[in-house]
């Protein structure tokens, strides 16, 4: 991003949130009109009864799973994109992560409607609530299906303050610049400055964001393993062929963020034509995408190969007799379409004009999501239909109102993301900032003394403002040098060295964030024992307190409250409580100016004034 500026990345992303076509009102009713489609026949479905859709002995399980399981896995690349990848450092992450952070949070909340479809009878889903109730019905922790509500709802939590957390500084970006535009009073400014929280980029509040938001990543990255290792432990802890099987995890956790690179490549490219956000999205960001779904691709044929190889050298006779029905039964080309789609077809992007068109890009991401929406329908229903006894065989096929639903839960994650694209900034625009900083800054010492990154407003004050970050490091490091210890600096950016220039310590959201996490470890395994403990009965042969299935029930536990914990030392040590900017604030200064405030005596005023004049401080104001 070194070839824009400050004021270009912040105009490309905001004026993509600018007033829609009609074509995108056009696109939102048709959406819509398929939301309320579907939610008509699942009205019909709870009336009639499930009988109106294909499920029948043996399949009881069959499309309404596979789109629950679809969508927990189109989940999954926001996570990757985003927390994976800052943690490892990988620069091409910034220009795409937002966008993958919204589909996770938009495909979670699809994916949570389908167990409540499934159920047929909704009203009684509270019963997987664990509360004191005269019914003295507490959930089954050993049960996977309550480790998937667990794990799922744990998932969209963490995810969605991932995403929040992230939004803030460019929702301040947002507010700026409605207010300048349309007013204090506008309905878009006050909106944006309720989301904004008060966020005025100084040097305080940046230094616990950037802290809080790291462990944000480090937390949210264990789920991108747990949250489908869990799913496929639905499938995995039966005893059916074609289920039991070790493999399970990783092999669901690598078709997961298959697909879920596949949408976001599906997603981008449209929304990157359609926003004019040619000069931030580039072809390079697609091609980092591609070759990622290459190494994924070869994962998923990889795991197809070793399911194979399990059939046949474990010696279990109902095990290769059900592979080799897979293969070649009447189900047969729903497995060949998945290894068409899943591993041949991502495999082209090993030809580099492959990956570097956008035609070739759209196509393969589309048909490698319908080859995973396939490949979970083909592992759902086949292993049911097909078990030990033959008497018990059955097939299976979808009705109008499942089909419909299903098209329904498209439009609903469509809708959503649409809406986003529109209402949100879509790109980090402060991440791609940051890049444009990195580059102006040079390394400078250290001050001798520990800055108070705070100015008393009752002193004078001095702020000079600067177009350059660098500058305002050296500026700093002036300041601090000269004796000054009171300051605070303004920036659209995080800026990584400034820290270390002032000496400011380690910020404390780091022992927050670490009581919630034990908290949730040990609140985790009381819950999972005392509720066991109210009836005393051994389920599934398994005695009524089982530490091994409890864990997960305690690493749910400890992400959810780490988080939590996180999230709340952020808001209370940034201030983000407030509903103003700090004093002092410049509106500049979320778009591409840059702040120092030094704090000082009233006879200082004039030399701290000549000390900034060499600093090519673009302004210098003096605040008494």
């Amino acid at each position: 991003m070194s070839d824009l500026s400050y004021r270009a990345i912040n105009d490309d992303v905001l004026n993509a949130m600018g007033r829609p076509r009609a074509s995108f009102y056009f696109v939102l009713a048709f959406l819509g009109a398929l939301i309320g489609w579907a939610a008509l026949c699942w009205t019909y479905q709870t009336q009639l009864g499930m009988g109106v859709t294909g499920l029948n002995r043996p399949v009881g399980w069959a499309v309404y799973i596979t789109n629950f399981v679809f969508w927990v896995g189109i989940a999954h690349s926001g996570t990757l994109i985003s927390a994976i990848l800052y943690l490892l450092r990988a620069n091409w992450r910034d220009a795409v992560s937002r966008s993958a952070e919204a589909m996770t949070i938009f495909a979670v909340m699809t994916a949570g409607l389908f167990p409540l479809i499934h159920l047929g009878r909704l009203w009684v889903f509270y019963y997987i609530i664990p509360y004191p109730s005269q019914r003295e019905i507490w959930p089954n922790f050993v049960s996977p299906l309550v480790w998937d509500v667990c794990a799922v709802g744990t998932y969209f939590t963490v995810s969605l303050i991932f995403w929040s957390v992230g939004m803030i500084p460019d929702l301040a970006a947002a507010r700026d610049r409605y207010e300048s535009e349309l007013g204090p009073e506008h309905v878009k400014t006050r909106i944006y400055r309720a989301l904004s929280l008060g966020w005025s980029g100084a040097g305080s509040q940046w230094h616990h964001y950037g802290r809080s938001y790291l462990f944000f990543a480090a937390l949210a990255t264990p789920l991108v393993v747990s949250v489908h290792s869990v799913v496929s432990w639905d499938f995995a802890m039966s005893l059916l062929p074609g289920w039991h099987s070790a493999i399970f995890p990783p092999y669901f956790v690598a078709g997961a963020i298959h697909s879920g690179l596949a949408m976001v490549l599906t997603l981008l490219i449209p929304m990157r034509k359609f926003l004019n956000l040619e000069r931030l999205i580039k072809m390079y960001h697609f091609e980092m995408l591609a070759k990622t779904l290459i190494l994924t691709g070869t994962i998923v044929g990889y795991s197809y190969g070793v399911e194979a190889f399990i059939s046949w050298y474990s010696g279990d006779i109902f095990e290769w007799q059900f592979f080799k029905w897979r293969i070649g039964g009447p189900a047969a080309w729903l497995y060949w379409l998945c290894v068409v789609c899943n591993v041949l077809v991502p495999a082209l992007f090993v030809i580099p004009k492959m990956r570097r068109t956008i035609v070739s890009l759209f196509i393969i991401s589309i048909l490698v999501n319908v080859g995973m929406w396939s490949e979970r329908l083909m592992l759902i229903f086949t292993s049911l239909a097909h078990d030990f006894l033959p008497h018990n065989w059955g097939s299976y096929w979808p009705t109008w109102v499942e089909a419909s639903i299903t098209l329904g839960s498209f439009g609903f994650f469509f809708f959503f993301f649409f809406c986003f694209t529109k209402g949100l900034p879509t790109v980090p625009l402060s991440e791609l900032k940051e890049k444009v900083a990195d580059e102006e800054i040079t390394s400078t010492g250290c001050c001798a003394t520990r800055v108070k990154v705070s100015v008393d407003p009752d002193k004078p004050a001095v702020l000079a403002v600067f177009a350059n970050a660098g500058r305002l490091v050296e500026a700093a490091k002036v300041a601090c040098d000269a004796g000054f210890q009171q300051m605070e600096t303004f920036s659209p950016v995080k800026l990584e060295k400034l820290p270390a220039v002032l000496k400011q310590p380690k910020s404390p959201v780091r022992l927050i964030t670490l009581i919630g996490a034990v908290s949730g470890l040990l609140g985790g395994f009381w819950l999972a024992a005392g509720t066991a403990n109210v009836n005393n009965l051994i389920v599934g042969g398994k005695p009524p307190i089982s530490f091994i299935p409890f864990c997960v029930i305690a690493f749910e536990g400890t992400i959810l409250l780490g988080s939590l914990a996180n999230l709340f030392g952020l808001v209370v040590l940034a201030r983000l409580y407030r509903r103003t900017t700090l004093p002092y604030y410049d509106p500049r200064f979320s778009r591409d100016k840059f702040g120092l405030l030094v704090g000082c005596e009233p006879g200082q005023v004039s030399r701290l004034r000549e000390l900034l004049q060499p600093t090519d401080a673009e302004e210098i104001h003096v605040h008494q």
